[in-house]
């Protein structure tokens, strides 16, 4: 691929993590890269939409183009989801983005097997500057010391933040999300499935692949 990316489209699943990208992408981005961000709806709306959005772009999208897609694993095999989905990037003639292999293409997917509670979990200094210093040292509990392994987040989370007013009926995703993504620190968050899709999006948008330092 040559030439400067210009307009990065994101494609996910659910209103909140549209909110999260819409957020903190402006901290990955570059300042004169425009993005936008495209809800889906449900998991199951997702696999059905986005093969044909794909399709779509194909028949237009210009070299300065590119699409991530952002999808959670849920209680699917990942490695079965990834392989359906990268033959649906292939048969829409888009070309696939890898940063393990470092090959630059057009659309980049990025699965996690826990997505967004766990990236909250992976950065308990946000959590602290939203709901109270009570919570900056949330990595530190039992359990929760690897993001990523933590069996069903979401649900440990509303266990956690009980006691905060807006989430004692319920965790509020949406309103976690606002409170908390502005004090995220994007460049220390211990969550590996975070950490790929921020370094994912920054090799897709260089031009090259000898002008990508992958963070440590």
């Amino acid at each position: 691929m040559t030439g400067s990316v210009a307009h990065v489209d994101f494609l996910v699943e659910g209103y909140s993590m549209k909110i999260f990208l819409e957020t903190i992408l402006p901290e990955i981005l570059p300042d004169d890269l425009v993005f936008e961000v495209f809800d889906l709806g449900s998991k199951s709306q997702f696999l059905k939409k986005f093969p044909k959005r794909l399709a779509g772009y194909s028949s237009w999208m210009p070299d300065e183009y590119r699409v991530v897609l952002v999808v959670d694993a849920d209680r699917d095999d990942c490695r079965e989801l990834r392989t359906t989905m990268l033959t649906e990037i292939e048969k829409s003639g888009l070309t696939v983005t890898s940063l393990g292999s470092s090959c630059q293409g057009q659309v980049l997917l990025c699965i996690a097997i826990e997505m967004l509670e766990a990236w909250f979990f992976g950065d308990a200094r946000a959590i602290g500057e939203a709901y109270g210093k009570k919570f900056m040292n949330l990595r530190n509990r039992r359990g929760c010391r690897q993001p990523d392994e933590i069996r069903d987040p979401a649900r440990r989370l509303e266990s956690i933040l009980t006691n905060v007013p807006k989430h004692q009926a319920g965790l509020k995703k949406v309103d976690l999300v606002l409170d908390a993504t502005p004090h995220m620190d994007i460049e220390n968050n211990t969550s590996n499935s975070f950490r790929r899709l921020r370094d994912g999006v920054r090799f897709l948008i260089n031009s090259s692949q000898e002008s990508h330092a992958p963070s440590n």
